[in-house]
């Protein structure tokens, strides 16, 4: 099996165009289709349909990009490595984070190391947990910011805990409380995280034992996507402190939701491999600055 023909494939799905892929590979878009046809004739699996002039990846061809998303992954930290050596940088940070810290906090704290070491070069992922954690695992990324469970016993990890506040359309008669409890939600349309997220099982056992209705009117896996509907009066939403932090705050209120939910983080890396002193020295950094909005250790 050639490499050259899984990577095109590989950035064919992660790309979506045949031309964005040739864009991102440095070849043509005839030499995509030949590396790809090529792939088709060695593994005798059909591995794309054609719908109005596209190229649509079976199900077969997902299966494989998933298998093979970390060789190419990981190839390509090889060659920004080599390339790093060879221009004498001082090296790349490597991080992956959720998605509740990636609008704002991350990338700011990222700008701000980059400033402070302006010959760093960055590499900066988001990702769903379990991902990450796969990535730290496997040397794709050295710090990884996930939520609990940690999954994978090789990885060392330092838990934080932090407080969800309630976030709540301006104009609703809520916004007039001091704080909110399960009752004085019960049957108002509220948006939550998916139905298998800590933050969701945690506030429907506060509604049973409070014996208060959750109306569920709308889900999402993004924090800042329930924060979006909230501004948009859909209704009411447990927000994560990163995500009101770095939000401007228009259209609704904040209240604390009482009892509190919690949503648990940890900051991770490998346990046996050696993290490098410039990822050390941004993890410790990340580790100062999110102790600034947790609670306690979960």
């Amino acid at each position: 099996m050639r490499y050259r023909p899984l990577q095109a494939l590989h950035a064919v799905i992660e790309k979506g165009t045949v031309t964005a892929a040739a864009h991102s590979l440095g070849i043509s878009q005839p030499a995509i289709s030949n590396l790809l046809a090529q792939l088709q004739d060695h593994t005798k699996l059909k591995l794309f349909e054609r719908e109005n002039g596209r190229l649509v990846p079976t199900p077969e061809a997902n299966i494989l990009y998933r298998e093979i998303d970390t060789v190419v992954r990981g190839l390509s930290q090889v060659d920004l490595a080599i390339s790093n050596l060879q221009s004498q940088r001082l090296g790349t940070l490597q991080v992956a984070c959720t998605h509740a810290l990636s609008f704002g906090f991350m990338t700011s704290l990222v700008s701000d190391f980059v400033r402070e070491y302006p010959d760093v070069d960055v590499s900066f992922q988001t990702r769903y947990s379990q991902n990450i954690q796969q990535w730290v695992l496997s040397g794709l990324t050295e710090i990884g910011i996930s939520e609990l469970p940690i999954l994978e016993k090789n990885l060392e990890w330092y838990p934080m805990r932090f407080i969800c506040q309630l976030a709540i359309p301006e104009d609703s008669p809520l916004a007039d409380l001091e704080e909110v409890r399960p009752r004085d939600l019960d049957n108002v349309p509220f948006i939550e995280m998916g139905e298998d997220h800590m933050i969701s099982y945690r506030t429907r056992e506060l509604f049973i034992n409070d014996n208060s209705r959750l109306r569920v009117k709308c889900q999402s896996h993004l924090f800042r996507s329930l924060l979006e509907f909230v501004k948009n009066g859909l209704g009411v939403a447990l927000i994560d402190p990163f995500t009101l932090a770095n939000d401007d705050g228009a259209g609704y209120v904040v209240r604390p939701f009482k009892p509190d939910i919690f949503i648990d983080m940890a900051l991770i890396h490998h346990k046996t491999r050696p993290v490098s002193e410039l990822g050390m020295s941004f993890f410790e950094k990340v580790r100062e600055e999110m102790h600034k909005y947790s609670a306690s250790e979960p």
